[in-house]
């Protein structure tokens, strides 16, 4: 904020300020400074980032509409400068104190609170389906764009059994070969499609999985609906009798698992018994 203007960038530095006109009041709070946050969507109370889809990447007259149907927040983590003081030498906790002096809190924006207690915070945070906490050092200054241990990122993962019900090729160093599963759980005796996973696949994973399917192939899909036509497109599908475990961080809207990470085969696992499992 200067001049008495909101000017809001993006990691990239890219200006998506008019994307956002809720938040130009915020020049009320604070005339003369810069804010390190995240603008979220909530979702019965909690940040949904499926919800700030629905924002991100729309300018214009859309906007007006969005800013009712989807409201955003901005949280305030840090400030990096105030009244023409750069603070980003500061030891985080004395950044904290002055954000916090600041008492931004008003309609579309606030400042999370901060914990001392870390295995409570973490608890507390699982407990609430939120995705994790951010640990920070209170001595640590502020260094842009640098990953350093000062600030560490503890996410909630969690494990899911699926069902492969088929498979798409692989492309560029994996052209050739199997690059990602199409994965799935049941719900009665319907397989129902869940997503698809590639990330944590090794060379070993893809040779014994590979083996495994190659007598498996069926000409249509076993998912009894919802495979997307961009997903559906080149698969190779398969019978549903090959179990694998993945991580995950959780369940999207459309029922999609967020983020899996394939772990390991179940070669002795019924796929029938396979079902989504919720947190309790």
């Amino acid at each position: 904020m200067s001049d008495g203007r909101v000017r809001i960038t993006s990691r990239n530095d890219n200006d998506v300020t008019s994307g956002y006109p809720e938040l130009g009041a915020l020049s009320g709070a604070v005339e003369d400074g810069l804010l390190d946050g995240e603008i979220v969507a909530l979702a019965d109370g909690r940040p949904s980032f499926s919800a700030l889809q629905a924002r991100m990447h729309v300018r214009g007259r859309q906007v007006k509409e969005l800013v009712r149907a989807v409201p955003v927040t901005f949280l305030s983590f840090d400030v990096l400068r105030l009244y023409g003081v750069d603070l980003r030498d500061r030891p985080y906790a004395e950044r904290r104190a002055t954000l916090e002096r600041l008492d931004l809190h008003g309609p579309s924006w606030t400042v999370p609170p901060a914990f001392d207690d870390g295995p409570a915070t973490e608890a507390a945070s699982l407990e609430q389906g939120l995705e994790g906490v951010v640990a920070k050092r209170v001595t640590s200054t502020y260094r842009p764009g640098l990953r350093s241990r000062d600030w560490i990122k503890v996410k909630h993962t969690r494990t899911q059994d699926v069902v492969v019900g088929g498979w798409k090729p692989g492309e560029h160093g994996r052209e050739g070969r199997l690059g990602s599963l199409l994965i799935g759980t049941y719900d009665g005796d319907r397989l129902t499609f869940a997503g698809h996973v590639g990330s944590g696949l090794t060379e070993g994973h893809i040779d014994d999985v590979e083996r495994r399917l190659g007598p498996l192939r069926r000409s249509t899909s076993p998912f009894a609906a919802g495979v997307p036509v961009e997903q559906a497109r080149h698969a190779v599908w398969c019978e549903p009798v090959l179990v694998v475990e993945v991580r995950f961080t959780g369940w999207t809207p459309d029922d999609r698992i967020r983020h899996p990470v394939f772990r390991r085969l179940l070669p002795d696992r019924d796929p029938r018994g396979v079902a989504r499992q919720d947190p309790p």
